[in-house]
């Protein structure tokens, strides 16, 4: 079998349990999201006055692989679309899947994020219609401190994952098209290195933590997580379509999910004793222990979630599809409502753990409504990544997909840049 140049016969069909994954893995998004407002020391955009150790250490559980299951999910998608289409034609027409509703996100999605952390900060002395005024006439001095982003004050917030997803799977495609002119020698030593990857799982398992702590240790800030995805993606891309490799993944579901349970509960210990307390910055045998024990728990857990997945969750079901229809507008939309129902109820001193259940059903009761409103409409469907009706005017008028290609052009070539 050749990844480069032949359509995998033995995956040809879904693999449902992505399915269902899918749809978790934004379920778990919107309650990590929702428990960051209540949690201490990590940065949000809107933080309750009271907080809960106890709810940080659970949240710890999953902040390390949420964004990689996603990632590698992912990486499978981009891999199926190209056995459907030419590596330049998909080029095309998943950069305006991405940047479209990362272009509607950025400039009408995110806005009330921003006026709400001004809010908290003390730094908007407006109110929300002349902010709204402000942040698209007459910024006069507002945004001073808020000059970082795509352009001046319009940042990305949680859509930075279309962001890096569009760079990255750009970058992949590039690297397909190049590979797949390459000598005969480099397709060979590619194939055998796939091959090698999705029959022994303990050399991936390996590879992924060791490629793991090398970005944690030698990158900072957003490269961090840019070259994390780049990983999670391409290995999502290269055994994602291979029968084999999901086949010893499910045989070995026990073994890989006692090596991610044991790196979580060590995450644990390590972020009480090692971060917490500080002795990482003073004592490099424990930086280095804490930092294994970390990528491990950024990449185990998501080899054994695959592995339950694929041995359990692999079969079809009518409701799991036509949710997954709609976790791009839920991912899209799912922060800013929860800052909203936050910041707006916090206002009545309700109990903490009441006021956080009610925060996570109001948004997804409005999630709800926003995509009954979504589904009514082609424009708004494309607006929030769901894909047109075959039927559409985008599908069978050349000046829709025009007009949407020249609005996204000058958010790729600031991205690019």
């Amino acid at each position: 079998m050749d990844l480069l140049n032949e359509k995998e016969s033995n995956q040809s069909n879904r693999l449902h349990h992505l399915d269902w994954l899918r749809v978790i893995a934004i379920g778990l998004l919107v309650l990590f999201h929702t428990g960051m407002v209540y949690v201490p020391e990590w940065g949000f955009h809107f933080k309750h006055e009271s907080q809960s150790t106890l709810l940080q250490h659970l949240m710890l559980t999953l902040s390390p692989w949420r964004m990689g299951l996603l990632w590698f999910i992912s990486g499978v998608a981009l891999r199926f679309m190209l056995l459907k289409e030419t590596s330049g034609k998909l080029l095309w027409s998943r950069s305006l899947q991405l940047l479209f509703p990362l272009l509607i996100g950025v400039l009408i999605v995110v806005p009330p994020q921003l006026y709400i952390e001004m809010k908290q900060a003390g730094k908007m002395p407006l109110d929300f219609w002349p902010f709204v005024y402000a942040f698209y006439v007459a910024p006069l001095n507002y945004f001073d401190d808020y000059q970082s982003g795509i352009w001046p004050h319009v940042d990305v917030n949680h859509l930075w994952f279309l962001r890096s997803l569009w760079k990255n799977s750009m970058a992949l495609l590039l690297i397909t098209l190049l590979c797949k002119h390459s000598p005969l020698l480099i397709k060979k030593w590619v194939q055998k290195a796939v091959v090698f990857a999705s029959n022994k799982l303990l050399a991936l398992s390996i590879m992924l933590i060791a490629s793991t702590l090398l970005i944690d240790t030698l990158l900072t800030g957003d490269a961090v997580r840019e070259m994390y995805g780049l990983l999670l993606l391409l290995v999502g891309f290269c055994l994602g379509s291979i029968g084999s490799f999901w086949s010893k993944l499910s045989a070995s579901w026990i073994e890989i999910t006692l090596f991610a349970f044991i790196s979580l509960m060590a995450l644990q210990f390590g972020f009480s004793y090692i971060w917490q307390t500080g002795l990482y910055e003073n004592d490099d045998v424990a930086a280095m222990m804490f930092g294994i024990v970390y990528a491990s728990a950024k990449t185990m857990p998501v080899l054994a979630i695959l592995a339950i997945a694929s041995r359990y969750l692999n079969r079809k079901s009518r409701i799991v599809s036509e949710l997954n229809r709609w976790v791009f507008p839920v991912y899209i939309v799912h922060q800013t409502i929860i800052i909203v129902m936050a910041y707006t109820l916090s206002g009545f001193r309700i109990p903490i753990a009441l006021e956080g259940v009610a925060v996570l059903i109001l948004t997804i009761t409005l999630c709800w409504l926003g995509m009954l409103i979504v589904k009514r409409s082609t424009l708004l469907k494309m607006s929030f990544g769901v894909k047109p009706a075959a039927t559409s005017l985008y599908h069978t008028s050349y000046l829709w997909r025009a007009i949407i290609t020249i609005c996204c052009i000058p958010l790729a070539l600031e991205l690019i840049h």
